[in-house]
Parts: structure tokens; C-alpha cells; sequence
């Protein structure tokens, strides 16, 4: 087996998690319709590191071995076409000390079976309520086709275009499983999966609701490292929220030159706007930028962009010059480093704007667009 090691950081000075006493766990694998290749599996040991391991396959057969803090998810997969959860190659589980058994098909990773984690279980009786899930499962595998016939093909658009109303239509039914989910959490307090999901619903939900549900937990589930990862991030985001003084970072910006948040200290109100080349609502606020810097530019209006492409630097490059928004400062994220500002300010779902008031005050915190009309009503009253 080969291991990949990636090491995560919720702070700029101390690991996310702290180290756990290591639990050893044993998958093994049978997986039909393949009987060589490689077989990976991704997932947190109890050191807080990010572990990429891959297990030959022999004979339709695979074993994998390590060593985790406590019921923990991973990601399984095969050969993949697309890196996301549509791939018909890939699916998600909960793995635990002790020893399990996993049957996989090639083809159709969405179908597995794991037997030896109680938490998987409870999973699986919480997709059982899923009375749609064989829609929703039949929907996305048409998405996974049209996406890898344009993948092929980019001239044919209306591949495209189908995969695009597919997922519109499967809003509604992702909406009900996440309330379902949601329900789950409430009722199953001391789960690992409930404080796992919890971080999906950190930026869903009012904070208020996300701290009592926290507390509710055991202190068992609190200490575990997805009870450590929401407590560092329930501080962060009550450090970046309204009313609370904005965190002070020091970088480069786009031109090599440095460029400081306390630099604007009692000059400037400061707009933080968290995009990324390859998200398309974020690309879609550019008209919406170039109109907040050319009306309050002159006012005392600064807009820095921070951008989630450290690894993608030329494709950031080439968006602002095609965006037409390189008239204000543009820095990168710092993601996966001891200087993420995207850690700094809590911040997970982009488009995320940040105004910033002259004294360092957070005056307004929105992710997507439906913020913009009280910004816009905000920088109008005050800058004048």
C-alpha cells in the first residue's frame, strides 16, 4: 500500500486537531468486475493527518490497513473519470477501529456495502428514509454520462445543457434530504456521523442553532476531531461575524507588492470578496464589483478579491484580465496553508463578502448574492 500524507491546519500557529491514541482498522475489500488495478481510500488518522492510500487489487480482492482516532469518514474509489461525487467510481463511508468488510462493483461504487461499522449502519437506515433515493441515484448517473460525453466531446453543448437541467430538477430532492439529515443529527447526539454532518450545516443554519446543537453533544463527540474542527470554527466565525473586529493579515498581492488589512485602519472601509476562477456565481458578481469600485473607489471604498486558486495562478491571472477587474487589489487565498484567510475568516461557501468599517468593525457578512442590496445600501449611506 502506498500513503499519502497531507497535513491539515485550522490555525496559523497550531494543528487542527490534537493527536488521538491510534485505533487500528482493517478493511477487506472484494470488488466485482475487477480483478487488478488500484483501489484508494482517503481519509483523517489520529494524528489530524490527511491519509491518500492505495491498495492493489488482486484477483477482485484489496486489503486496507491503518490507524484512526474513532469512527471517521473516507472516501473510496476506483478509476475516476470526474473528481466529485456524481463518478460512478467513487462513494463515501464511515470507517471505525475493528475490522470491516467492504464489496464494492466496478462501476457502481454507489451500491457498496460495508459490514463491521455501526456507524455505517445507522447511515444506511437513514438513506432507507430516502423513499426518492433510487430517483436521485437514477438522475445522477444520467449527469455522470452527459458530463463525460461533453468531457469527450465539447462542441456538443446540449450535453451540457442536459446535465445542467438534470441537477435543477434534483434541488428539490436534495432539499428534503437535507432536512431529513438534519432531523438525524437532532435526534442521534452522540453519532459520529451527526457531528460530521454538523460542519455541513455550520454555514446552513443560524450559529445560534449550530451552538446548541454542539452543546448538546457528549463530551466524547465534542473532543473528537470533528467536534474540535466545529469548535475552532463556531470561534473563528464568532471572530469574523458582525460587530466583532476584523483579524489583521499580511500577504502579496497579485503586482508583488505587500498589502496589509490594517494598512486601511481609519482611512478606508474595506470590502473582502472570497471568489475562485472556477466558481461561476462567483464570476457572475464581477459586473456588481466593477460598479461598487466605480461609484465609491473615490469615497474611501477598497475592495480586495481573495481568491481560492494557489494552485491555479496563471487561470487567476487570466480571470481578472478577462473579468475586466483588475482595477482594485487582488490577492490569493494562501488554501492548505498555515495563512489561509479562508480559515481566518471561517469562510466556506463563495461568492462571501466582508465590509469592513474604518475602525476595523465587521459590518456586514453574507456568502452568495442576497446580501448585495444591503451592501449597496450600506456604502451608499455611509460613504457619501
Amino acid at each position: 500500500m502506498k500513503v499519502l500524507l497531507f497535513f491539515l491546519f485550522l490555525s496559523f500557529t497550531t494543528c487542527i486537531v490534537a493527536q488521538f491514541p491510534p485505533k487500528p482498522f482493517a478493511i477487506y475489500g472484494k470488488i466485482k468486475n475487477q480483478s487488478s488495478g488500484f483501489i484508494k481510500l482517503e481519509y483523517i488518522n489520529y494524528k489530524g493527518e490527511y491519509i491518500t492510500d492505495s491498495a492493489e487489487v488482486i484477483n477482485e480482492s484489496f486489503i486496507f490497513k491503518g490507524y484512526i482516532p474513532h469512527p471517521i469518514n473516507a472516501d473510496i474509489y476506483g478509476d475516476r473519470v470526474f473528481k466529485n461525487t456524481s463518478d460512478i467510481n467513487f462513494n463515501s463511508i464511515f470507517i471505525e477501529p475493528g475490522i470491516m468488510n467492504l464489496f464494492l462493483e466496478k462501476d457502481k461504487f454507489k451500491d457498496l456495502k460495508l459490514r463491521g461499522s455501526n456507524t455505517q449502519n445507522k447511515i444506511d437506515s437513514l438513506n432507507n428514509t430516502y423513499y426518492h433515493k433510487k430517483i436521485v441515484d437514477s438522475l445522477d448517473k444520467h449527469i455522470f454520462y452527459f458530463d463525460l460525453a461533453y468531457k469527450y466531446d465539447p462542441t456538443k453543448i446540449q450535453f451540457k445543457d442536459s446535465a445542467k437541467k438534470i441537477r435543477q430538477q434534483l434541488d428539490p430532492y436534495y432539499r428534503d434530504i437535507n432536512m431529513r439529515t438534519e432531523n438525524f443529527v437532532h435526534k442521534n447526539i452522540n453519532s459520529y456521523y451527526s457531528v460530521f454532518y454538523l460542519q455541513v450545516l455550520l454555514h446552513r443554519l443560524p450559529l445560534d442553532t449550530v451552538i446548541k446543537t454542539f452543546n448538546s453533544f457528549s463530551s466524547e463527540i465534542q473532543n473528537s476531531y470533528y467536534g474540535q474542527r466545529i469548535a475552532a470554527n463556531i470561534r473563528a466565525i464568532q471572530g469574523g461575524s458582525p460587530g466583532s473586529k476584523a483579524k489583521n493579515f499580511n500577504t502579496i498581492d497579485i503586482n508583488g507588492d505587500s498589502i496589509s488589512l490594517e494598512q486601511f485602519k481609519g482611512k478606508n472601509y474595506v470590502l473582502l470578496d472570497f471568489w475562485a476562477t472556477w466558481c461561476k456565481p462567483c464570476r457572475d458578481e464581477s459586473p456588481f464589483l466593477i460598479e461598487l469600485h466605480t461609484k465609491f473607489k473615490s469615497k474611501g471604498l477598497e475592495i480586495i478579491s481573495i481568491a481560492n486558486d494557489d494552485e491555479r495562478k496563471e487561470a487567476w491571472k487570466k480571470a481578472i484580465q478577462d473579468d475586466k477587474t483588475g482595477a482594485w487589489r487582488h490577492i490569493l487565498q494562501g488554501a492548505g496553508t498555515l495563512y489561509d484567510l479562508g480559515i481566518l475568516y471561517s469562510i466556506q461557501p463563495i461568492p462571501a463578502k466582508l465590509l469592513i468599517g474604518k475602525d476595523g468593525t465587521i459590518l456586514i457578512r453574507y456568502e452568495g448574492t442576497q446580501g448585495n442590496k444591503s451592501l449597496m445600501e450600506a456604502l451608499t449611506k455611509n460613504l457619501k
